[in-house]
């Protein structure tokens, strides 16, 4: 199981911290906010089973090492069985990072760039790490959204907080759907291109029609639609009693329907991920 996470240095620009067991992987997501454009972070990932004594070693991912870049969100999948024999019971994580500022470019003693030829195997590697990625973060932001439109009742018609609770997964839903949109077409022909085959090449299709297609389309809209209508009836759009609460009335069953059928294309979607991942990372 795992719970928890601590960030010792610099927590002032790393937050919006989310973790998932993925396959017997286990994905971690954050945030940056406020790094110099000069800067990067030297980021390390420690595990409470061995008292945070060594860090993580198989790691991939644009968020752990000495050198990540940029603003906005990061992801780290760490490879467990690469580092353990077994991971089990009741573990946190610690996020270690330093703020370094890039060096001088002026100072290299490079004559020219030096470009290095990925091998096949690193290209298949980093496919794969980056579609894992996008495929986990999408059922994360999926599943949140579920956790949040749950605990909707008739008090969200008055508590901003809760509304702003809605909008926020919402927003990240979002985010996430909108990645994985833009980037499936570049997953499918890499995954043609060097895996060779087709036919896992059509199973890659298929996951993300389902994922885009079937369980955005068939719920995640319907739930976008209700948060409308909550914004609508607590900003007095609704005239009259009788229509404001058939309209609650209405907005409440949506959901429920909704978060319950959801929550099942999730599961599906999960299952069908982990099938095709596993596939992935042993062709």
């Amino acid at each position: 199981m795992i719970t928890a996470f601590g960030i010792p240095l610099h927590a002032q620009i790393i937050g919006d911290i989310k973790h998932e067991a993925f396959r017997q992987k286990v994905l971690l997501t954050y945030t940056v906010n406020g790094l110099a454009s000069n800067q990067h972070l030297e980021v390390n990932l420690y595990c409470s089973d061995d008292d945070f004594k060594t860090g993580l070693v198989s790691l991939s991912g644009n968020g752990a090492g000495d050198h990540v870049q940029g603003n906005g969100q990061k992801t780290v999948i760490w490879d467990v069985l690469k580092d353990r024999p077994k991971l089990t019971g009741k573990v946190s994580f610690e996020i270690r990072a330093l703020v370094l500022n890039d060096m001088n470019p002026s100072a290299s003693t490079a004559t020219g760039p030096v470009v290095t030829a990925a091998s096949p195997e690193e290209k298949k590697s980093a496919v794969y790490a980056e579609m894992s990625s996008a495929l986990g973060s999408f059922i994360i932001e999926a599943k949140d959204l579920v956790i949040a439109f749950r605990k909707s009742n008739d008090t969200m018609f008055e508590d901003n907080l809760m509304l702003r609770q809605l909008t926020d997964a919402v927003i990240n839903y979002n985010t996430a759907f909108n990645k994985l949109n833009n980037d499936r077409m570049s997953y499918e022909k890499e995954v043609l291109l060097y895996w060779n085959n087709e036919a896992l090449y059509n199973d890659v299709r298929y996951l993300f029609d389902y994922a885009l297609g079937e369980l955005h389309s068939a719920n995640v809209l319907e739930l976008n639609s209700a948060l409308s209508t909550i914004n609508d009836i607590n900003l007095g759009k609704i005239a009259g009693r009788k229509n404001e609460r058939d309209a609650k009335e209405k907005v409440l069953m949506s959901i429920y329907q909704n978060t319950g059928q959801l929550d099942k294309r999730i599961q599906e979607l999960e299952r069908r991920a982990n099938r095709i991942l596993y596939t992935l990372s042993n062709r």
